[in-house]
């Protein structure tokens, strides 16, 4: 191979290499952010954020209204967010008090996704 041939090669290949770098780069910076909490998050991570809080609440207290349970006193509240902080939504599941099928899972992982990060962890 003459030497001109393979330095027009190799510019061929940086050149190519380079606009599939750039077009890497601009689908990375179009694609849309991975939410912030999700059914994966753990629960004292989202009782943490108020707005997050809301959300749960409000989601469990529709839940429980739909299945004609009574809302709990806020001291049974407390004593239960004690006891599941350290799980998640997704192994809170697994217990058939939780009143979380799949379906369930799925709408509370939506509506947590459009929660946006705490201030402090937006930078």
């Amino acid at each position: 191979m003459s030497r001109t041939l393979a330095i027009a090669l190799a510019a061929a290949l940086i050149t190519a290499s380079a606009g599939g770098s750039v077009q890497a780069r601009q689908a990375a910076a179009t694609a849309p952010a991975a939410p912030y909490y999700s059914i994966d998050s753990k629960m004292a991570d989202i009782f943490a954020d108020p707005k997050a809080r809301t959300v749960l609440s409000e989601f469990f207290r529709k839940r429980g209204e739909a299945a004609g349970q009574p809302e709990a006193p806020v001291e049974e509240q407390a004593k239960t967010a004690e006891l599941i902080k350290g799980l998640s939504p997704r192994e809170l599941a697994s217990f058939p008090q939780a009143n979380l099928d799949k379906d369930a899972l799925k709408a509370l992982d939506a509506e947590l996704a459009k929660v946006p990060p705490p201030a402090k962890a937006a930078n």
